[in-house]
């Protein structure tokens, strides 16, 4: 019975690892190669959950896109300040995995991001 054990830890194992390794080479893609544009960032609030930052960018084919900074830090409130720089993938830029957002005129740290919803507007 203990090997049903060993052998579910080493699949979820693989999979963390895959999934691991799907992110970075896409990370790396992006910032080799990926379209980058500037973005209007704003305070994101939803219910009770903690402010997030939220970018308004327009992509290359003229869509108006709001992506949501995935992770809420303690500097967000000095990020907020900064200009916001977009990072996606021209063929897949409706995909927030292909997204990053970064802060200052040439960002030094990316974030991942999550897509607002269609009825949110910047406040």
């Amino acid at each position: 019975m203990g090997w049903v054990f060993a052998v579910g830890f080493i699949l979820v194992a693989l999979l963390w690892f895959a999934t691991w390794l799907r992110r970075r080479t896409i990370r790396a893609y992006l910032l080799t190669a990926g379209a980058q544009t500037a973005g209007i960032s704003s305070e994101y609030r939803r219910g009770r959950r903690a402010p997030r930052i939220a970018v308004r960018y327009t992509d290359n084919a003229g869509t108006e896109r709001v992506a949501v900074k995935s992770l809420v830090s303690a500097g967000d409130a000095q990020l907020l300040a900064k200009p916001a720089v977009v990072l996606y993938h021209p063929q897949h830029r409706s995909r927030s995995e292909y997204v990053l957002v970064g802060f200052g005129k040439q960002p030094q740290r990316w974030f991942p991001v999550e897509f607002a919803p269609r009825d949110f507007s910047a406040h």
